[in-house]
């Protein structure tokens, strides 16, 4: 008799531990599902200034590869991208200076570099202009960041 209710009460404690663990558990998802919300939030403009470089770097690619048509495509992408990824910051109340940073990033690699590929030709004295304008892209950032 004295074993059994030792027993059960151990299965006791055990179930109780259970239900404490289970119940901390739920109230820490509820707790996690918040800060994924709130990451969400604040990253929103990030997450799209990354798939602005993508497409930015994807246009390169492109270009190397020969397919201007895909590259200019990639372009337009990139800037409506531009376009969303400020709107969203302004609208979340989201900016940060790595934010800043990473869409000036962005924007040298889509409007910057991408673009200057697509306007180069075989002529040297086109390609130096393309050199010219891949400088001004860079000192516009430099002086007028975001």
């Amino acid at each position: 008799m004295m074993m059994e209710e030792k027993t059960n009460t151990t299965y006791l404690t055990i179930i109780g531990d259970f239900f404490q663990y289970a119940d901390k558990l739920l109230l820490s998802d509820h707790a996690t599902g918040l800060q994924i919300k709130e990451f969400a939030r604040k990253n929103a403009a990030n997450a799209l200034s990354v798939a602005n470089m993508v497409m930015g770097m994807a246009s390169i690619l492109s270009s190397l590869n020969g397919h201007h048509h895909a590259a200019c495509w990639l372009v337009l992408i990139g800037y409506l991208l531009d376009l969303a990824d400020g709107a969203v910051a302004r609208r979340l109340n989201a900016c940060s200076a790595l934010g800043a940073k990473l869409d000036d990033f962005a924007d040298f690699t889509t409007f910057g570099i991408a673009t200057s590929l697509l306007l180069r030709t075989s002529d040297l004295l086109d390609n130096v202009l393309c050199m010219c304008y891949v400088l001004s892209v860079f000192v516009r950032l430099c002086f007028f960041s975001s």
